[in-house]
């Protein structure tokens, strides 16, 4: 008998779990982001964290068969806050598919919403039906599910030559490696005078440099100091680099290393979060740069970010990015149906 519960277990058997399924449903379909323990160690399962209220599962008795994860953040949308949670994660054994387990996880997950009054689940689905599962689930399951809109990265290549080989599309591959010829070594700063990394006492600077993020756009996260410590500095996992002027931080770049299953595997760099605050736009080029030259020097071939208006366009597009095409819906699920999302274009979050 199925029994849907708050997870039990620890960060490497639910990476293992979903991995496995993941595999067999996307694997050879689209590039697919392979994430590890240490990642849902730091995002989802800290030691002596967050709680679970929102990691909902299901069971065969003690075996893991189905998931759907949130984690509460605190919104602003316009001059209103609210709770509401980001993620995701719906996966379910295929030799436990067409028995409603997805519904279950969902009714669970909205239980829960509505006794802890937050007001929506936020995440991503891949466009396509002959892609993803995840936007046919979402939209057929609620009427109060909002597709917000379209997402798509900027990339930045900095090894052409992996990541030419890796792209499971042709003219990706040719494009590629023309590009390579353009762009030829990896960046560099002209100098890293005053870039450093992160050390827990730019906190205070860096929150203001994040939550300055959500006043540019219509909803976004409102960090707390606790959970963007964890987001800039969680053991080995993520990198965050920033730019100190007269002794304070005026801008960062934090990062996280993926691997990314295609025609092989090719070490990412998603950006969750990229602040400039005054700085002027030869600093923020610089600042960018310094934390491109520190990815390459990790092994890693592709930097990604999601072009969100609260980035500004410049100092990517000029330091190598390059828009790339949707890929992504932006679904919200309301739990609470009055709740209204009017005026909700221009976003700050993180691809979860």
């Amino acid at each position: 008998m199925i029994e849907i519960r708050t997870y039990e277990g620890s960060a490497t058997e639910f990476a293992q779990f979903s991995l496995d399924v993941w595999r067999q449903t996307y694997e050879g379909r689209m590039p697919l982001p392979l994430w590890d323990a240490p990642y849902f160690e730091w995002q989802w399962m800290p030691d002596g964290g967050e709680n679970r209220d929102f990691l909902v599962a299901a069971y065969d008795g003690s075996k893991l068969v189905g998931s759907l994860l949130g984690e509460a953040f605190r919104f602003r949308l316009h001059d209103r806050e609210f709770d509401a949670t980001m993620g995701s994660w719906l996966t379910v054994h295929p030799d436990y598919r067409r028995q409603g387990i997805g519904t279950r996880l969902f009714e669970e997950q909205r239980k829960r919403h509505v006794e802890r009054g937050a007001v929506f689940h936020l995440g991503f689905g891949y466009m396509g039906s002959a892609v993803s599962m995840g936007p046919q689930f979402w939209t057929k399951l609620s009427d109060n599910t909002v597709v917000l809109g379209k997402a798509g990265f900027w990339a930045r290549v900095l090894d052409h030559r992996a990541a030419a080989r890796w792209s499971p599309v042709r003219v990706e591959r040719i494009g590629t490696r023309l590009l390579g010829l353009v762009q030829g070594r990896r960046p560099a700063p002209a100098s890293f005078e005053g870039i450093r990394s992160y050390r827990p006492d730019d906190l205070d600077a860096c929150l203001d440099l994040a939550n300055a993020l959500t006043s540019q756009v219509d909803m976004g996260y409102l960090w707390s100091k606790a959970r963007l410590g964890r987001q800039l500095q969680h053991r080995d996992l993520p990198r965050t680099v920033v730019l100190e002027q007269q002794g304070r931080v005026g801008g960062f770049v934090n990062y996280y290393r993926v691997e990314f299953l295609a025609r092989g595997l090719l070490p990412v760099a998603l950006v969750d979060a990229a602040a400039f605050g005054e700085l002027p736009g030869r600093e923020r080029r610089r600042l960018l740069r310094a934390a491109l030259y520190k990815m390459a020097e990790e092994g890693i071939g592709l930097a990604l970010i999601l072009g969100l208006p609260c980035y500004p366009k410049s100092p990517f597009f000029r330091t190598g990015f390059v828009a790339m095409p949707a890929s992504s819906l932006l679904l919200c699920v309301r739990m609470v149906p009055e709740f209204s999302l009017n005026g909700a274009k221009r976003l700050h979050v993180h691809w979860r």
